[in-house]
């Protein structure tokens, strides 16, 4: 019984940004974190990104960049290595319009801009995804592989399906343009002070076009 005592306790020591050594995560004032995320050390966040909630992104080992309009969706994990291949970044590099699905895990990798990562898929140390790119949900890019620009891979590990249109590569654009203006709203309601003169606005604007 008093072993389960030190399991009580009203304090919450999640920390949302946390500095690590002498690196402080850097992130855009237009970009939004979720509060329950955890963004650790050496990472930078460019404008218009989001992180949702559960999400951890540790640069503790080495950096993390995050792109322009980049969604990083609920319970993802990124994370570096020490070390990785001769000649590749130990680091993972996310670019611009970059959807990362629900549950990913990205490890040491590079991601381009234009990117769908599935919900559930695994991209490991060394690989890179490049632009215009899809992978299906539950994928696994296994060390060092490259994804070519404008392809569908998908399986475990992941193997080529077929060729991306150029209507799906709009779709990428506009899914994260799309989950930018959602982060938005989530944004407002954690805000120190009351949303309703946000209501308000919308509805002058309606009726009179102010």
């Amino acid at each position: 019984m008093i072993a389960n005592l030190n399991l009580l306790s009203s304090v919450s020591r999640h920390r949302q940004i946390m500095a690590l050594y002498d690196k402080a995560p850097v992130i855009a004032h237009d970009s939004w974190v979720a509060p329950n995320a955890s963004v650790i050390g050496d990472v930078e966040i460019c404008n218009d990104s989001s992180v949702w909630y559960g999400v951890v992104i540790r640069g503790d080992l080495n950096k993390v960049s995050i792109g322009n309009r980049t969604n990083i969706q609920d319970r993802a994990v990124i994370h570096t290595s020490s070390t990785t291949t001769p000649g590749l970044a130990p680091g993972t590099s996310i670019g611009n319009n970059v959807t990362v699905g629900h549950g990913a895990i990205l490890y040491s990798c590079t991601i381009e801009n234009n990117v769908l990562v599935g919900m559930g898929s695994i991209v490991l140390d060394g690989a890179l995804v490049e632009s215009n790119s899809i992978l299906a949900a539950g994928t696994v890019v296994p060390p060092g592989r490259r994804i070519p620009s404008n392809q569908l891979w998908a399986g475990s590990p992941a193997k080529y399906v077929r060729d991306v249109s150029e209507d799906e590569v709009a779709d990428l654009v506009k899914q994260a343009s799309e989950y930018t203006k959602l982060a938005e709203t989530h944004s407002d309601e954690f805000l120190p002070y009351g949303t309703a003169y946000l209501d308000v606005r919308v509805h002058l604007v309606a009726l009179h076009g102010i």
